[in-house]
């Protein structure tokens, strides 16, 4: 299950990179600020390396059978907030929204099923 885990978060590095694409920046971000805009786009560089990182490690140590407990649980937690703030910032109404919560829900769910006690 660790490596469903960490093939999930290197899926979501993946998505984050289409973000310039998928949401036309940095153009779009533009009315909020040449300073709001480079911190949007520096957090989302910032994520991407974050989920490269995590899925890799995820990845390499269920190769070698070696994944501690604390790395799921802590990508468990990660999905399970990130979860929790679709439905606190997010309009729920659109389809996609609730799909990605669906999503957000099952890569939490993924990860904590690869805890192994």
């Amino acid at each position: 299950m660790a490596l469903a885990a960490g093939l999930l978060d290197l899926g979501f590095s993946l998505f984050h990179a289409a973000f310039r694409r998928l949401f036309g920046w940095p153009e779009r971000l533009a009315p909020s600020g040449s300073l709001n805009t480079a911190i949007t786009q520096t957090l989302n560089a910032m994520l991407i390396f974050v989920f490269l990182a995590y899925g890799t490690t995820l990845i390499w140590l269920a190769g070698q059978g070696n994944v501690h407990p604390v790395l799921p649980l802590v990508g468990a937690a990660f999905w399970g907030l990130r979860l929790a703030l679709q439905f606190i910032w997010f309009d729920l109404k659109p389809w996609p929204s609730k799909l990605i919560a669906v999503v957000f829900a099952v890569t939490a769910v993924v990860h904590l099923l690869a805890i192994k006690i």
